[in-house]
């Protein structure tokens, strides 16, 4: 074994390489931090995939109606009542902070 050099068996094929990311006989990546990082962003494309590929809730398509509604009264009614909503949910999240804050 040379000095500096990095012998690394492919664990497909078995072949040794030599100071190499990806094995010469049969190409499968040798770097097993890669490998992870590969596997990790294709179950994301799968779970992204899912997600768009299911059929919103009975309420998202509810909030869709309601966001795109011909009457302008049932339009502003409904962005007041999710602005409400967002109000509440900040102080909630603002107040959860604090005494994160305060406890630690």
């Amino acid at each position: 074994m040379s000095k500096g050099q990095v012998h690394i068996r492919c664990s497909q094929c078995g072949t040794f390489n030599i100071d190499t990311e990806q094995c010469v006989n049969c190409g499968h990546a040798l770097n097993m931090v890669k490998q992870r990082e590969q596997v990790r962003i294709e179950v994301e494309r799968e779970r992204v995939a899912k997600a768009l590929a299911e059929e919103p809730s009975a309420i998202e398509k509810f909030l869709q109606r309601m966001t795109n509604h011909r009457w302008l009264v049932v339009r502003l009614f409904f962005k007041l009542i999710y602005g409400v909503w967002m109000v509440v949910m900040a102080i909630g999240m603002f107040l959860a902070w604090l005494i994160g804050m305060i406890v630690a």
